[in-house]
């Protein structure tokens, strides 16, 4: 078997890491024991990336406090963005994709959010979880009919509750 250990004297490049339980503690506040250390990162030269599968506006609050420099991946490499949300590189879902998505999730009793570029959009604010994922993420939905939420999909997450008859 070959040896596939990386040589002592081999430098670091880069670290990508990942923000929910590795940047941010369980009350999603950047910890100061990650700021020193992604301090020590550049100090070093080191590139430093982070990867979440958070809409980009829900690492913004990221940016400050790390010292961001370069791309970030949101939706888990969905969408690409540069620290003043740029967005670099887009993977959307065409628009039948997302509606027979939506159809399929709303049949399972599942509630449907759509996020597109920077976007987060629902039909009911107030839905199962919402409240947390806005404090996560740190901004409100927007509130709309699939319909208009589907036109440019970039992904998709969900909550359990019984679809909406209005929605």
């Amino acid at each position: 078997m070959a040896d596939t250990s990386i040589p002592a004297s081999q430098p670091i490049a880069a670290v990508l890491a990942d923000v929910d339980g590795t940047l941010v503690n369980k009350a999603k506040v950047v910890t100061p024991r990650a700021i020193e250390a992604i301090e020590q990162l550049h100090e070093c030269g080191v590139i430093f990336a982070i990867t979440s599968g958070r809409p980009p506006r829900g690492m913004r609050m990221l940016v400050h406090p790390l010292e961001m420099r370069g791309p970030m991946a949101a939706f888990n490499g969905g969408i690409i963005v540069q620290p003043d949300m740029t967005i670099v590189d887009e993977r959307a879902l065409p628009a039948d994709v997302t509606a027979a998505a939506i159809d399929t999730i709303r049949s399972h009793g599942l509630y449907p959010w759509i996020y597109s570029g920077a976007e987060w959009y629902l039909t009911d604010p107030d839905a199962p979880h919402a409240a947390r994922e806005s404090r996560t993420v740190q901004f409100q939905p927007t509130r709309a009919s699939w319909s208009s939420a589907c036109r440019t999909t970039t992904a998709s997450r969900w909550s359990r509750s019984p679809p909406s008859a209005t929605s």
